[in-house]
């Protein structure tokens, strides 16, 4: 009898194994995406700066580094749609050194935003207030000297809209 339901035991593992446990991952159900529209991204704050390393608005900044991103994945097309809005949005000096040398930068952004999939009509993903805090430290390399404040600030724009980006297409 222990023979028998060791073969069943083994015959059930088996079959399981091969069949999958019907788990799919989000990013799976996005196969049948191939391009994405990134609507301009609209900055509701009203104290927000320009980016001094480009001279232009961090609005189009944002807009542009996120189109980058997800454009390694999805051209620029109508298979879906991502649209944003930043409600609030500031980039802080947060840290400081034994000198007063600035040594973290920490960037708030609060944000609505709609990803959109216009082949199958359904929201991905959507949320009217969602609150992403990154910090960015500025730490000497044995080679180089520190990022300046306008490069660190470069820096964190960029690690945010990959952070937002694993967040939203890669989950």
């Amino acid at each position: 009898m222990s023979k028998a339901m060791f073969v069943l035991v083994l015959l059930l593992l088996s079959l399981g194994l091969i069949s999958g446990c019907g788990y799919v991952f989000k990013s799976a159900s996005l196969e049948h995406i191939n391009t994405i529209r990134i609507a301009p991204v609209e900055i509701l704050d009203a104290d927000f700066a320009y980016d001094n390393a480009s001279q232009r608005p961090y609005d189009e900044v944002i807009r542009e580094k996120l189109t980058q991103r997800f454009n390694r994945k999805w051209q620029d097309g109508n298979d879906s749609e991502f649209t944003m809005r930043i409600q609030d949005f500031d980039i802080r000096e947060h840290g400081y050194g034994p000198q007063g040398e600035v040594e973290m930068l920490r960037m708030t952004l609060q944000v609505e935003y709609k990803f959109l999939d216009r082949i199958r009509n359904n929201m991905i993903a959507q949320t009217d207030n969602h609150r992403q805090v990154h910090d960015f430290y500025i730490v000497p390399d044995r080679a180089e000297p520190p990022e300046t404040l306008e490069e660190a600030k470069v820096h964190i724009v960029d690690e945010m809209v990959e952070d937002l980006y694993n967040q939203l297409a890669e989950r």
